[in-house]
């Protein structure tokens, strides 16, 4: 159910308790008007009795006042025959009857005095008749009230029955949206964040739940999955434009092997008679040499240019440096930069994937290159037992080190210290977003005395990270 549809059902909801506790308050006042002109009507009619009950009495005792009995009498009759719907309505018909007989029995019995028939008139009859005519009154006018009474007090707490209805209502609508709302708006601030981190895998989400939050997640996907293109986009332009800086220094490399076989095979030609075929075997091994030389070199290039498709596999991590060494080999020496390597041998092997290693170790030492003067060190070293389930690679250089103030920019696409035309200011935030989505994390130190050093911490075979295997299983 969408949101909006859940917000009209609650408003459908309120507006059926609301009416159903307004209906109810106006059928109690009702019923309590009902009741009040009930007991005006009984009020009424008791006065007229117990006049009547009076005036009788001074008549027994005095002979006097028998017309007075008649007229109040006439009078209660004349009530109940006025009132009858609403006091059989209240009484019911067959009480209403009952007090209509016992009033006609005392009518009855006053007619006989009126006439003068004394031998027919019964004392005990009138007596008991106008007793019973009061005490039935008295007994429904006190039910009555009783009735009134409690009616009052449950519409005097109706208001507030209603108030707290309406509070627990509110309060469990809001609790619900809200718990739906934060939940969610927090599942897409961890989503922002993974995407921020360089985990560009989709939502997953329940497609049978097709809310407003679906259509959310829906569009996220297709920006993440468009950030990731262009990510991607990126991660192939900072590549290019490596491979670029290397082409320069693979043509001075390959001018040696080149230069060398030109001028074994120009000796070869012009000496092929005199030579001994030790010597002719001799120099095409050279030739052979040199070509191989020149096919490792162009081999290697164009392996770290392949496009390939992300490949997570166990890694031997000096066998990864020495390849991104040799890559570079040719801009360390352009640039007269001592390196220095320190491995060791049966190191735990990395998860990752080849090509996208070497492009992080590629970057990250070119970038020193072109920041150090001549004679400058580069130092490559292996770090253990730093985190566990990582293997830790260090590349320090003692150049001028980084700007306090440029810190905190240098991961930033687009943001570099170099001159015009030197770089674009893709290489670290490339690195970074690579190293991320190995799982792996990288920090750095900086400052003009000691140069700069980035730590590079990838997860071994040995240890796998949760998240990283969760993301090979989203890539598969």
């Amino acid at each position: 159910m969408s949101i909006r549809a859940k917000i009209i059902l609650s408003f459908i909801v309120f507006v059926i308790l609301g009416s159903s506790i307004s209906i109810s308050v106006f059928w109690m006042l009702s019923e309590i008007e009902e009741k009040i002109e009930f007991l005006e009507i009984s009020n009424r009619y008791m006065v007229e009795i117990q006049q009547a009950r009076r005036f009788e009495k001074n008549y027994l005792l005095y002979k006097t006042n028998l017309e007075d009995v008649f007229e109040h009498i006439t009078f209660a009759e004349k009530i109940l025959g006025s009132h009858k719907e609403i006091i059989e309505k209240t009484l019911g018909k067959a009480h209403f009857n009952t007090m209509h007989g016992f009033l006609d029995k005392y009518q009855d019995q006053i007619s006989l005095l009126e006439k003068g028939k004394s031998e027919e008139f019964d004392t005990a009859v009138l007596r008991e008749s106008g007793s019973r005519m009061i005490s039935f009154a008295e007994e429904f006018v006190n039910k009555e009230r009783q009735d009134v009474s409690r009616l009052l007090k449950i519409t005097k707490k109706a208001p507030i029955v209603l108030t707290v209805c309406l509070v627990l209502f509110l309060a469990f609508l809001f609790s619900v949206f809200m718990k739906q709302l934060f939940l969610t708006l927090n599942e897409f601030m961890e989503y922002t964040k993974r995407v921020g981190d360089g985990d560009f895998s989709p939502i997953q989400f329940n497609k049978s739940n097709k809310n407003e939050f679906f259509k959310l997640a829906r569009a996220f996907n297709h920006m993440v999955k468009e950030l990731n293109h262009r990510y991607e986009i990126l991660v192939e332009s900072q590549k290019l434009r490596a491979i670029g800086t290397l082409v320069a220094g693979v043509a001075h490399e390959l001018n040696n092997p080149l230069n060398n076989s030109m001028l074994t095979a120009s000796i070869l030609k012009e000496d092929y008679e005199e030579l001994s075929d030790s010597d002719k075997h001799e120099m095409i091994d050279d030739l052979i040499h040199e070509t191989e030389r020149s096919q490792r070199i162009v081999r290697d290039l164009l392996d770290f240019a392949r496009e390939n498709k992300i490949t997570m596999k166990p890694l031997q991590i000096d066998k990864l440096i020495e390849d991104s060494l040799r890559l570079v080999s040719n801009q360390i020496r352009l640039g007269k930069v001592r390196l220095q390597i320190n491995t060791e041998k049966n190191l735990s092997m990395v998860h990752g994937d080849e090509q996208m290693l070497k492009q992080v170790f590629v970057n990250i030492i070119l970038n020193a290159v072109d920041a150090l003067p001549e004679k400058g060190e580069i130092i490559v070293s292996v770090l253990k037992n730093i985190h566990e389930g990582y293997l830790g690679i260090s590349i320090k250089d003692n150049g001028p080190g980084i700007p306090d103030h440029l810190k905190s920019r240098i991961f930033e696409p687009f943001f570099t210290t170099k001159s015009k035309g030197k770089g674009i200011g893709l290489g670290l935030s490339v690195t970074r977003g690579i190293i991320k989505k190995h799982s792996g994390f990288i920090d750095f130190s900086s400052s003009p005395e000691k140069g700069t050093v980035f730590n590079i911490f990838l997860p071994i075979t040995e240890f796998p990270s949760k998240r990283m295997m969760n993301k090979i299983e989203r890539d598969d």
